[in-house]
């Protein structure tokens, strides 16, 4: 590799690319006010039916480590008394916190959420991109105990995401010196011959390089083990990201956020433009059919919202109006920072929790809670992954539905204190959405085009063959 080549990687990976942000103030003080509107508080609810965050053990040490590799040593002044505290001061302000300087249960909470390891503030003002529009990667190694032909197409997959919206195409090469190198490694790992001058820290999944380094390494900690593929699959979208030269975004409804937030299978509308600016749109591509209300063979969720007004889901848009005549939008519209599809969701109070495999999102109105998503297991106690169906019932239970299975959860205890079969409520089989009318004080379940309402008075379903209003 050419000595100039050299200066500018471990230039990047260092903290130069971060002296740029000195001189553009104006422009990082408009990402943290944007970034500051995105971030909802972490003060629970008296009634929130979910466990509390647990609050990370971190020192203010580990904070300061932690700071420096996300590149906010090069904002803040460290030579003064109290450099820490600037730095802390930076972060809180970037993510919407009270600026307090001081390692408060929010900070460490945002700070321990595994993240990329590319600086929070690297390339404002910067616009790093390739001169040409095809390009070759190379997997250098794999992870232990995974299938190389299994990490092959997750990352295939991923390089055809970014391809679809925009005029680039890649192909995997057994060439060393293809544009992208793609690592597995741990916290000191390789970059083409050499070290890699920056290390992957415990809490960093992954980190990459703008063109023309062309790089892309995987903390081997993270994959395939606690996280599962499409974990890998998300991740290796936003690092392609990266290496394509996008940086962070501010935005949760965004594959570029830097914490691993939302999941998607395709790249998201608003990461299509910023890419689209730098390479141009892909010809011919394909208009994405939305079907109306009314056509819609099976809901994924229905629920009230905090106003009472009854909304459905289906795939990844959610129907506002029944209607047929008003389209509706995108989960993350709705919610910044959800997937792109879901198993089930409800609201409780000011909470709207939303369920996919083992995870769940808490939102409060449009604001992502704090320490979001979370597993299953670790927010509402025995409840199972892969839910089909959740009813709020009362103020007391929740009702999780899988299969031809629930399980009651006690809100007051934060438990499972009983499970049964779903025919239990004159249903058979399994369902696809529920939802719990207070007024008339039923159940409705729906599968496909069906429903069936259980009277919690008389404890009797009725079948109801009638379409929704406005059909």
């Amino acid at each position: 590799m050419a000595q100039h080549q050299l200066n500018f990687l471990r230039t990047w990976c260092l903290v130069s690319a971060l002296f740029h942000v000195l001189t553009m103030c104006s422009e990082l003080d408009d990402a943290i006010e944007l970034f500051a509107q995105t971030l909802g508080s972490s003060e629970p609810e008296e009634n929130n039916p979910a466990l509390p965050v647990k609050v990370p053990d971190l020192t203010e040490s580990d904070a300061e480590e932690i700071l420096d590799q996300l590149g906010f040593d090069a904002i803040a002044n460290t030579r003064e008394p109290g450099g820490v505290r600037n730095k802390l001061s930076q972060f809180q302000k970037l993510y919407g916190l009270q600026e307090s300087g001081e390692l408060c249960n929010s900070t460490k909470i945002l700070l321990k959420i595994p993240r990329c390891g590319v600086s929070d503030v690297a390339a404002l003002g910067e616009d790093f991109k390739w001169d040409k529009s095809f390009l070759t990667y190379y997997v250098r190694n794999f992870p232990m105990n995974v299938a190389s032909s299994s990490v092959r197409q997750l990352l295939q997959n991923a390089f055809n995401q970014w391809s679809a919206v925009t005029n680039l195409d890649f192909i995997e090469s057994e060439n060393h010196d293809a544009d992208i190198e793609i690592i597995f490694g741990g916290r000191v790992h390789p970059h083409r011959w050499e070290s890699c001058a920056t290390e992957l820290g415990s809490g960093i999944l992954a980190h990459a390089f703008f063109p023309t380094t062309g790089a892309i390494h995987f903390n081997t900690q993270f994959f395939f083990g606690s996280r599962n593929e499409d974990d890998f699959f998300n991740t290796a979208m936003h690092e392609i990201g990266h290496a394509l030269g996008l940086d962070h975004s501010v935005n949760p409804a965004s594959i570029m956020y830097p914490t691993l937030v939302a999941r998607y299978s395709e790249i998201p509308q608003i990461d299509a433009e910023k890419i689209q600016l730098k390479y141009g749109k892909r010809d011919h591509r394909s208009t994405t059919f939305i079907p109306k209300f009314c056509n819609l063979d099976k809901y994924d969720a229905v629920l009230y919202d905090n106003s009472g007004k009854l909304s459905f889901i289906s795939g990844k848009y959610l129907y506002l109006s029944m209607t047929s005549d008003k389209p509706p939008i995108s989960l993350g519209e709705q919610w910044p920072g959800a997937p792109d599809r879901l198993d089930t969701a409800v609201t409780i109070g000011s909470h709207t929790y939303l369920f996919r495999d083992d995870q769940v999102w808490a939102f409060v109105a449009d604001k992502l809670e704090l320490g979001y998503p979370r597993p299953i297991r670790r927010t509402f106690p025995g409840l199972p992954r892969h839910l089909d169906a959740i009813v709020h019932f009362g103020s007391k239970y929740l009702f999780g539905f899988k299969n031809e299975h629930f399980w009651r959860y006690n809100v007051a205890q934060k438990m499972v204190d009983h499970s049964g079969e779903v025919r239990d409520f004159g249903v058979s089989g399994q369902i696809d959405a529920s939802v719990y009318d207070e007024q008339r004080n039923e159940i409705i379940f729906f599968k496909k085009d069906l429903k069936y309402v259980y009277n919690c008075d008389t404890l009797k379903t009725t079948a109801d063959y009638s379409r929704m209003d406005g059909c």
